[in-house]
């Protein structure tokens, strides 16, 4: 059951992602523009394994640089994929083994996302002094027993 959520929930921001990419928009000019420090991929990517570090403007530029890189790198969910899944969802005869396969495929694009976010990760980690590693590694810690305490009470 955990699975078939997960499953529904990356398919969820999959198709989101393939049609707002899609849709022909004033902001879609903007979207192609390189990150940010104010853009949501560079927050995305940055966002809690890097809180309350200090960086230095050379670490925050090449972070930039970083992100940037991954943005021009990282593949997307093609759109033919989204509408297989379309079809075979609403088809009248049910085809679990066609469903299955083309999930398969989708998450096979997302996994391969994650490798390529976890690469700059890495990168960015690397940027980093030993004082600012020990912080990342106190946060992670701290963002870890928050879970635990979130897991105790359900």
């Amino acid at each position: 059951m955990r699975h078939l959520c997960a499953l529904a929930i990356s398919s969820l921001f999959i198709v989101s992602t393939g049609y707002a990419q899609s849709v022909e928009t004033p902001l879609k000019d903007k979207i192609n523009q390189p990150c940010t420090t104010n853009d949501s991929l560079t927050q995305r990517i940055q966002s809690h394994m890097f809180d309350g570090i200090e960086l230095s403007e050379s670490q925050r530029q090449r972070m930039r640089d970083l992100t940037d890189q991954f943005r021009f790198r990282h593949s997307t969910t093609d759109i033919s994929d989204l509408k297989a899944m379309q079809k075979l969802t609403l088809s009248p005869d049910f085809d679990e083994t066609a469903v299955r396969n083309q999930a398969q495929k989708i998450a096979d694009q997302q996994v391969k996302f994650q490798v390529e976010m976890a690469h700059v990760r890495n990168q960015i980690y690397g940027l980093l002094t030993s004082s600012q590693k020990k912080q990342v590694q106190q946060n992670y810690d701290y963002r870890i027993d928050q879970l635990c305490d979130i897991n105790e009470l359900q």
